[in-house]
């Protein structure tokens, strides 16, 4: 690995804040050409604030692949367990590769001022938990990842916009590596393989080794929600939404966090 990234790795990780949660997808290159390494790093940060990077952990992935215009590759039984990065391969399409993982249920409990803190930070105030009859709350999490790389281009390519069938999922509706400064990236939430409303939802950019900048966007009736590309550089699109759980006996709440990252002006 190239000693710049690795110091910009080390940067980050000691700039890590307690409420690091988000799971996202960064490859070294957002553009490629066929026979070069794909080398895509699994980083839980809040933000870009790294805490730490995750390799395969198959026993917690219940998808991994890759979508091209050429179909589908699966890449949870192309892979070794513990592979570090969680991808590093030359690849061998032309045109956009859409990575997608989603990682299976995990659980936690929080003290109710922790519990409340977090839901303020990460917009659910829809959320109404019983502080009176619960000292704690428990809660089960889903992880539902995208990142969009560019190989050598092709007409017509819509790779970008693939709905791959996660529970809580981003949709991008334009081409991320056609965008130019000024312009507004548009996508659209689902849940339950439907639009989802009145989401907010943040999108987060970094250049270099600059401070990172976000927006935010509520979803219109359609789940539509845009952002303003004002920089080159890293970006991603998350958001989280919860409910109560199904099982009750299991946890009191089940969240879905989603994210989608890209590359502008690369």
């Amino acid at each position: 690995m190239c000693l710049r990234f690795i110091k910009a790795l080390i940067l980050l990780f000691f700039c890590s804040i307690a409420f690091s949660h988000e799971y996202v997808f960064i490859p070294y290159h957002w553009r490629l050409h066929t026979g070069d390494v794909l080398e895509l790093h699994l980083f839980v940060a809040d933000g870009f604030n790294v805490q730490l990077e995750r390799p395969l952990q198959k026993e917690m992935t219940n998808r991994f692949e890759l979508i091209t215009s050429d179909g589908n590759q699966d890449l949870l039984t192309s892979q070794s367990e513990g592979a570090f990065p969680i991808y590093n391969y030359p690849i061998n399409f032309k045109g956009q590769g859409l990575l997608h993982l989603e990682r299976s249920a995990s659980k936690i409990i929080l003290q109710n001022e922790k519990f409340a803190e977090y839901l303020k930070e990460d917009h659910m105030k829809y959320i109404h938990p019983d502080y009176k009859n619960h000292s704690e709350q428990s809660e089960r999490y889903l992880r539902y990842i995208k990142s969009l790389v560019q190989s050598d281009p092709i007409a017509r390519d819509t790779t970008y916009r693939t709905i791959v069938g996660q529970r809580f999922e981003i949709i991008l509706l334009n081409d991320p590596y056609k965008l130019k400064i000024g312009q507004r990236i548009h996508a659209q939430i689902w849940f339950d393989h439907k639009p989802m409303k009145n989401k907010t939802v943040t999108i987060r950019q970094r250049t270099g080794g600059l401070a990172s900048t976000h927006q935010f966007s509520t979803t219109d009736s359609s789940g539509i929600c845009s952002f303003l590309i004002n920089h080159k550089g890293d970006w991603f699109i998350h958001a989280t939404h919860m409910i109560p759980c199904p099982d009750q006996q299991d946890a009191l709440w089940e969240s879905h966090w989603a994210s989608y990252s890209f590359g502008i002006g690369f």
